[in-house]
């Protein structure tokens, strides 16, 4: 692949891009490194992935390369990448020992989000599949039994998984034995959308309905796959775009230091804070009908101020008796809900508005703007500004 030549006598930094984007993931974070270029003006980033047949080092000089960010899968190609005179920024967290400068998600992240969405679904059985040996599915794994331990610890948790390279047919026949292990209202956590949706339609073969019977969770959102199923996949959103343009900035970091990092390159870690939620796990587990009805009124008056009071009286059951049924269906108290469904209407309205934080207080009934930061920042481990910055990015 041969850069495009300058039209200006200006230097730009010469950035090779080394990202497939067959989904919508490497697009992303392709687009936000491009975006970040041209509205700096100091990089170009040539389109595409450089040919597999011509030795990178040759590339680097023939074409004056200043600096590379590349999906690194392997030994080998972190091994190549080491190698070279210019810096690197890895974005993938795939190989379980970091060697170059790391740009990526926080997979902890993605795994207590997944735990904290399935857990409103009032699953109380889990199970997970897993990428095997790959360093993003060993974090989000972990940070998924975690939260479950610490919100549930008496809930079963069942394993399943693969390698990366499984062939289709032998995968959807691996799949099918292992669902039938689980039970009935059994929340599942796939690591990735193509192994939540190759479980979905293993399930769909062995005429086990989602989400009636399982409810099923990915990551990664691709929305040309997870929009367009017969049941449109919940995924856990990660923050591609954001990865980019960080990847570019610590790129000209190293550009600029020209000093070597040592034996302990810089790690960039970025937040993960919403599930996207369709279908597939749209479902509340629960036979008892007064705690149905407090959580569909909690839900629905998520942004006003409401008291426990009210949701008893909503549900018909005393206070105290709706207290113990939420203890016991839900694993968490009647106030914990009404606030994680205040935090909630707090999210959706930093994503979707420029309100300021005074007028969100407001809007969802807060005594007081800080009140509001403390309940949100105990909730997600951010301030609300810091979470609203994720999601403007253009």
């Amino acid at each position: 692949m041969k850069l495009p030549s300058l039209s200006t006598k200006k230097r730009h930094h010469r950035i090779l891009m080394m990202v497939e984007t067959d989904w919508e993931y490497g697009r992303e974070l392709v687009l936000g490194a491009r975006h970040y270029a041209f509205t700096t003006g100091r990089f170009q980033i040539g389109p595409g992935t450089h040919n597999k047949g011509t030795a990178l080092a040759k590339l680097v000089r023939q074409q004056s390369i200043d600096g590379i960010i590349a999906r690194v899968t392997t030994p080998k190609m972190e091994s190549e990448m080491l190698r070279l005179p210019v810096p690197v920024v890895n974005v993938s967290n795939i190989l379980n020992t970091v060697r170059l400068p790391l740009v990526t998600q926080d997979d902890m992240a993605v795994g207590r989000l997944a735990a904290e969405h399935l857990l409103a679904c009032g699953c109380t059985t889990f199970a997970y599949w897993e990428d095997l040996g790959e360093r993003f599915s060993l974090q989000r794994i972990r940070g998924f039994r975690l939260e479950l331990e610490r919100c549930m610890p008496q809930a079963t948790c069942i394993a399943g998984g693969s390698g990366p390279k499984e062939e289709s047919a032998r995968l959807l026949v691996k799949m099918q034995k292992w669902l039938k292990k689980l039970p009935p209202q059994t929340g599942v956590f796939a690591v990735f959308d193509p192994f939540a949706l190759h479980l979905m339609q293993a399930a769909r073969e062995l005429g086990r309905d989602v989400p009636e019977d399982l409810a099923v969770l990915g990551a990664g959102d691709d929305q040309f796959w997870t929009d367009f199923e017969s049941i449109p996949l919940s995924s856990v959103k990660l923050p591609a775009w954001q990865i980019g343009v960080e990847a570019v900035t610590l790129l000209e970091e190293l550009m600029q230091s020209k000093k070597p990092y040592g034996s302990t390159p810089p790690q960039r870690y970025l937040p993960v804070t919403e599930v996207a939620k369709r279908q597939s796990t749209d479902i509340l587990y629960t036979k008892d009908e007064a705690v149905a009805k407090a959580v569909a009124f909690i839900r629905t008056h998520a942004g006003e101020n409401i008291y426990v009071a009210d949701v008893a009286r909503a549900a018909g059951v005393s206070r105290s008796g709706l207290q113990r049924r939420f203890a016991v269906i839900l694993g968490r108290s009647i106030l914990a809900e009404i606030q994680r469904g205040r935090i909630e209407r707090v999210k959706t309205l930093l994503r979707t508005t420029d309100m300021k934080m005074t007028d969100i207080s407001a809007a969802c009934n807060f005594p007081s703007t800080p009140c509001l930061h403390i309940l949100f920042r105990r909730y997600t481990g951010q301030t609300p500004g810091e979470y609203r910055a994720v999601f403007h990015r253009r």
